[in-house]
């Protein structure tokens, strides 16, 4: 006799769902403008004065402000960054598409090529559509870059 399915036993578990979605963590050089000097290498870091707090002294920021990038990438209806992949030529091709790109997005481009090491040809930007097209499936490399520069 057969027992029904919810009584047998369960031969293997299957994974939890959060461990096959992995991502890749890429070495992102991020880009910012700052006004002060940067000391090279070479010179000794002296590290500041702590004031004690009995001093009469105004706070100052511990952070400086970083400078905007000259692009923006929006989010989407679903708020979530509007990457996707996409198959043509009969599954030939694969591309990987961002949508809703904003500002000077040859810039976003340079640095999206930079960061995946890609070669020239591989990249393009739609005019048109101001969308980035990236020759193969790369959307979590591209969200990884994305989510590294606070988008």
């Amino acid at each position: 006799m057969l027992l029904p399915r919810i009584f047998r036993p369960i031969a293997a578990h299957p994974a939890p769902l959060s461990a096959s979605l992995t991502r890749f963590a890429l070495p992102i050089r991020t880009r910012c403008l700052s006004t002060t000097n940067q000391p090279s290498d070479s010179e000794s870091i002296e590290e500041p004065a702590i004031p004690l707090p009995s001093e009469s002294t105004a706070p100052e920021p511990l952070l400086q402000e970083k400078a905007p990038l000259p692009y923006f990438v929006g989010r989407n209806s679903l708020n979530s960054l509007s990457v996707y992949h996409k198959t043509k030529r009969g599954g030939n091709l694969r591309i990987t598409l961002l949508k809703n790109g904003e500002g000077d997005l040859q810039i976003l481009k340079k640095d999206l090529q930079e960061v995946l090491e890609l070669p020239q040809g591989d990249i393009t930007l739609n005019g048109t559509t101001n969308h980035i097209i990236i020759r193969g499936h790369k959307k979590l490399q591209v969200l990884n870059f994305l989510y590294a520069m606070g988008f």
